[in-house]
């Protein structure tokens, strides 16, 4: 049956993509909880806290806490906030399964939308805002598409949540991640687990938001040289590949327009979990790729046009944690920037190109304010998310918090005009604006 959600605002790129763009500017934060308006060092200025009180009949009745495994800024509001969240801790086993999809307004850290979820790992939003996928798990493995409503509280009603069903010849257990194409027409989902078979099934599939319909599936445990679970998929910037990521260092990169495999970047299996990024300052030339064991790789894309092979290489690679693991990365919008979260609840910002240490949030300083240090002693950052305008970093923590931190002012007058522009100018409309195409580029953080 067809989807009624599919509407787009769409800007070219090139002759061989297009990108979504939001109908609106960029609705901006608020000064919240910490800190001056201006300063040369990041500091959290708001904190979320993710629990539920489930009935039980044990002694251990209470609001139980959960840990946050994915979180989003809206692309055309600042001030709303979208996460994916699962009970933690080993006393709530008896919860395993049950999790939930929220919408957060920062400004007053309040819970505008709640639905219920199983396992649900992933979420993520268009381009242009106006579409929100998340995993719901209730059974078999379902993928949720819901489109923001401007006239309700939280801009979801859950009556209308469309659900992508797949049949119980495919997706049928735990789905972990969803991921948007570049011009919202698609949604990529991988799954790890057939819940029917118990077996191990790391599925791909390509959704056709339109439709509704499964476009392509590729069960990737039957690709040679591919183990491990599947833990991060990732389009990449103009839509022509994505990135597959396993719980035993591999790297994957397939066409999204057929799944053939271009190419497996690391043929070893050593039980070392990855998660990778594509670059968004590229089409598709370099991505980024965090180990947990503290290492940090780029990975650059060699064309022959001779043979027509597309090869990546490992262009650089830094050890930037020794005594803590990695638990996820994300780039900046502009590409600058990479975030690393680390097993001690610490946030390590890279050079997006050295590799180098910029600065670090880091929530048990001394400075910082005691109800924003981490709850337990060993806190995973298990997800972070930059702003559109790059002021602001989430990160979701497996402490039940996901803490909002305003990052250092940069002096820099180009950025700080686009960060002008882009609250007063929507997305949609800065090309027509009568300036150089290398600006409107800028502005857009779109790929060279």
């Amino acid at each position: 049956m067809g989807n009624r959600l599919f509407r787009k605002s769409r800007t070219k790129v090139d002759k061989h993509s297009e990108v979504t763009l939001s109908c609106r500017p960029i609705k901006p934060l608020r000064k919240t909880n910490y800190g001056g308006a201006n300063s040369n060092f990041p500091r959290p200025i708001a904190q979320l806290r993710h629990n539920r009180w489930y009935e039980s009949n044990d002694a251990l009745n209470d609001e139980l806490e959960e840990e946050i495994h994915c979180c989003t800024f809206l692309p055309d509001d600042e001030s709303i906030l979208v996460t994916c969240s699962t009970p933690c801790g080993p006393i709530f086993r008896s919860y395993e399964g049950r999790g939930h999809f929220r919408v957060f307004d920062i400004n007053s850290g309040s819970c505008r939308k709640e639905i219920l979820t199983h396992h649900s790992q992933g979420c993520d939003i268009s381009a242009d805002g106006d579409l929100i996928t998340f995993i719901t798990n209730l059974g078999r493995g379902e993928v949720a598409l819901v489109k923001r409503s401007r006239d309700t509280r939280g801009g979801i009603i859950e009556e209308k949540v469309d659900k992508f069903q797949p049949s119980c010849t495919g997706i049928t257990g735990q789905t972990l991640c969803c991921k948007f194409s570049p011009d919202a027409a698609f949604i990529v989902s991988a799954s790890s687990l057939d819940f029917h078979s118990i077996r191990e099934t790391n599925e791909l599939r390509l959704w056709n938001v339109k439709s509704m319909q499964t476009v392509k599936r590729i069960v990737l445990r039957d690709v040679t040289d591919f183990c491990g679970f599947v833990t991060s998929c990732e389009f990449s910037p103009d839509g022509q590949y994505i990135a597959v990521t396993t719980f035993q260092e591999q790297l994957c990169i397939l066409k999204s327009k057929n799944f053939d495999i271009v190419s497996v970047l690391r043929k070893r299996c050593r039980g070392n979990k990855c998660w990778c990024v594509f670059n968004p300052r590229w089409k598709c030339e370099v991505l980024a790729c965090c180990l947990q064991d503290g290492r940090v790789e780029v990975w650059k894309k060699l064309d022959h046009p001779a043979s027509c092979e597309i090869k990546y290489i490992c262009e650089k690679e830094h050890k930037v944690s020794i005594s803590q693991q990695l638990c996820s990365c994300r780039y900046s919008p502009d590409g600058l920037m990479l975030a690393v979260g680390t097993s001690d609840a610490n946030i390590m910002v890279l050079n997006g190109d050295t590799l180098d240490t910029l600065f670090c949030l880091d929530c048990k300083l001394e400075s910082i304010p005691d109800s924003f240090r981490p709850r337990f002693q060993n806190t995973n950052v298990h997800c972070v998310a930059f702003s559109k305008s790059q002021q602001y970093v989430a990160a979701g923590y497996s402490d039940g918090l996901v803490r909002i931190w305003a990052m250092p002012v940069r002096f820099d007058l180009k950025h700080l005009c686009r960060v002008v522009i882009l609250h007063n100018v929507p997305s949609s409309e800065i090309c027509s604006l009568p300036i150089p195409c290398g600006i409107k580029g800028y502005i857009l953080n779109t790929y060279s």
